[in-house]
């Protein structure tokens, strides 16, 4: 990823979205495409463009209506400086250099200002990354990296001094050699004892197509076709494209993505209610509220949760593939606080009161990955969904939902604030649910500890939630009974193992986490990918991972498959 500085969208008051500039050329605008879409209708579909290179970057205005304005003067093109506040209609962004900033996990919120303070300089964060050439995303139990595929003859091996050197006793020394041809790029194996493998076919040659999957001992690899922006829309007829008809899909967001009402009150989203008045959404006291639609801003709730419009995917397909909210698009609205087997019963009911013609594809994101995969084991789903399609799912948990359930003046302290909202959210037995379930969990003498299995590390008023997680994991299937993929992030910083000081009794004294840049900034990569699936890696961030063009892409093509 590149450093040419970043762009944060904001009014001053309230940053909202901090978009690293990784690439040479940023498109931004208001149509679906565009690298920064402005939901501002004062700001053109294609607005302005920002070319980036060694020597810094340049705002160049795409002949738009209302102009584009750098520090109060409207420009054509101009080079920008560290500062430099840029209107594109009713938008402010303002342009910054790159900062490698540690994100400390955990923000003391004691006072209103304190929230305040820390909401006008927090920010979610966008990785723009550049999708217009051909590459391979490789993908290990170790890492996970890209390669550039343009112009190249890359060979892969075991040998350290082949171009893409994999440390697996299962290859062979030289193992493959991948090749631009000019009008398409092939794989050849190069007579390897254990092959080479495109789904369940062993190859020899192979012409690549655009997320086809390479099987090489246990890396896999993703070829992803470079692309423009325009690209991202369908045009002409599904008729003239030889498909016979579009899947519907439905789309099931994550936690805190669907809005929370008590009649006519909206209780969700609303941050500073949530922290001035985080009572009314406890459990079971607080049970009269209902889910009504999926939440259409931006949300951040200092440790806790960065995400984007989840209405922007349903814009996107609407706007860039032809699909009709009502019609063949659905989004499913849910309380996710409850008990994630309740979720997916409410789903059960929605898909029967809609009545799509199967198959259906869903496409779920994070905790709605979990709400998806049990109406499809559980609830008679795979009979009518024909694909998943799972964007960050936490397929084998969250390890910093740790910190939102055991916490004390030694461990992890949040501030008078955060540590009222969390008296709230450990009645939310969705939060269990989503404790890791694989290894990662020592204390000092270096033990492994079963958070599902082992209950002595949580006050005994929270056990019976823990008890509910265990009951789900156990009746959750470890893989998908239908056709699925795993999208999901890598490359960010991310929580992927804890250290806990347990004294003679078992009580945690202190907690320590590892932060590691394999993951979407809250998914570990061990966790975002389901046994048994697809996968395509993206270097996104978990809340954006719905609107990052190259998950767009790839979005296209699983709904536009014939099969």
């Amino acid at each position: 990823m590149g450093n040419f500085g970043k762009l944060i969208l904001g009014d001053g008051e309230t940053v909202k979205l901090e978009f690293s500039l990784s690439k040479s050329s940023v498109e931004i605008g208001r149509a679906a495409q565009n690298d920064i879409v402005l939901q501002d209708e004062k700001v053109s579909r294609s607005h302005a463009r920002i070319d980036c290179d060694e020597h810094g970057c340049t705002l160049v205005d795409l002949g738009s209506s209302n102009g584009c304005l750098v520090n109060g003067v409207r420009v054509e093109q101009q080079k920008l400086k560290p500062g430099d506040i840029i209107i594109l209609g009713g938008s402010t962004l303002r342009y910054k250099e790159f900062e490698d900033q540690n994100d400390p996990g955990v923000t003391m919120l004691n006072t209103v200002a304190d929230l305040n303070a820390t909401l006008a300089k927090t920010a979610l964060k966008t990785a723009l990354n550049d999708v217009s050439s051909s590459r391979l995303v490789i993908h290990t139990l170790e890492k996970t990296w890209e390669v550039s595929m343009e112009g190249a003859s890359l060979t892969v091996g075991r040998d350290p001094a082949c171009d893409i050197f994999i440390d697996d006793l299962r290859l062979s020394r030289r193992h493959a050699q991948l090749e631009d041809k000019g009008s398409f790029f092939s794989i050849r194996d190069l007579n390897s004892t254990n092959g080479t493998w495109i789904g369940d076919r062993r190859i020899d040659v192979y012409t690549l197509s655009d997320g086809d999957e390479i099987r090489i001992g246990q890396a896999r690899m993703v070829f992803k076709r470079g692309f423009k922006p325009q690209e991202l829309t369908f045009v002409g007829s599904l008729k003239d494209k030889g498909i016979p008809g579009r899947r519907p899909v439905i789309i099931v967001p994550g936690l805190m993505g669907s809005q929370l009402w008590r009649g006519s009150e909206r209780l969700w989203p609303n941050v500073r209610f949530l922290f001035s008045q985080p009572e009314s959404l406890r459990l079971p006291e607080a049970d009269n509220i209902e889910a009504r639609g999926i939440v259409k801003e931006v949300v951040i709730i200092p440790n806790l949760i960065k995400q984007e419009q989840y209405s922007r995917l349903g814009d996107y397909l609407e706007e860039g593939l032809g699909y009709e909210r009502g019609k063949d698009l659905f989004e499913f609205a849910y309380d996710w606080r409850l008990d994630v087997r309740k979720s997916s019963r409410k789903l059960a009911q929605a898909i029967e009161s809609w009545n799509p013609a199967p198959p259906i594809t869903i496409i779920a994101h994070s905790l709605g990955c979990l709400v998806s995969r049990y109406y499809v084991e559980q609830i008679g789903g795979k009979d009518k969904i024909g694909r998943l399609i799972l964007l960050g799912g936490p397929h084998s948990g969250v390890p910093n939902a740790i910190s939102l359930l055991r916490t004390g003046p030694d461990l992890l302290p949040f501030g008078l604030l955060g540590d009222r909202m969390r008296e709230t959210l450990i009645t939310f037995p969705s939060v269990y649910q989503i404790l890791p379930t694989y290894a990662c969990v020592v204390d000092q003498d270096g033990k492994y500890i079963n958070l599902l299995e082992d209950e002595s590390w949580l006050p005994e008023k929270q056990r019976p939630h823990l008890r509910m997680a265990r009951e789900f994991r156990r009746e959750l299937k470890k893989s998908s009974s239908v056709p699925a993929i795993s999208i999901f992030g890598y490359g960010m910083k991310t929580i992927t193992h804890v250290l806990v000081q347990r004294d003679s009794r078992g009580k945690w004294n202190k907690i320590d986490l590892t932060f590691e840049t394999s993951g979407d900034d809250r998914i570990p990569e061990s966790s975002g990918v389901l046994m048994g699936t697809e996968i395509h890696p993206v270097q996104q961030h978990h809340g954006a991972l719905y609107v990052d063009n190259d998950v767009k892409m790839r979005l296209k093509l699983e709904l536009m498959r014939t099969s």
